[in-house]
């Protein structure tokens, strides 16, 4: 995954406004996506629990950026910020994994498995207090 300084330069994350009202919006879409995913039965809807924690994801990064003064453009984009907002590479890497599962599945109809939705269930659910703590961090909750 390339630095969020590229994104930046590409014109893939511009800087804009700090927009608390987006952030908080977006972290209240984060919630009940993943609230909602947990509800269903992820043999069953496999994708749409995948997709849908993906995307609660993706708005937890989307999140950080708009309180920060930037909009996003690209899933990397949205990704990669979260080096500055001291996540490790293994976390940005794992996401970065599962936004390669979520684009195949949606662009070239590949399959998402149980397995899959079962594993980025347990990455939110091991993950869930560090994201709490980054959005303490950064005034959303």
């Amino acid at each position: 995954m390339k630095d969020f300084e590229y994104y930046l330069a590409a014109k893939d994350v511009k800087k804009a406004s700090p927009d608390k009202q987006l952030a908080i919006s977006l972290v209240k879409d984060m919630e009940k996506r993943t609230a909602d995913a947990m509800k269903l039965d992820a043999r069953e809807f496999s994708k749409i629990v995948f997709e849908s924690v993906y995307d609660a994801l993706r708005d937890f990064c989307d999140a950080l950026l708009a309180i920060k003064g930037y909009k996003s453009y690209s899933h990397e984009g949205s990704i990669s910020f979260l080096a500055k907002n001291d996540f490790d590479i293994s976390f940005i890497l794992a996401l970065d994994n599962f936004r390669y599962k979520r684009n195949n599945s949606k662009y070239y109809a590949k399959n998402i498995t149980f397995e899959d939705a079962n594993s980025i269930l347990d990455f939110y659910n091991s993950n869930k207090s560090r994201i709490n703590e980054a959005l303490k961090k950064a005034g959303l909750k």
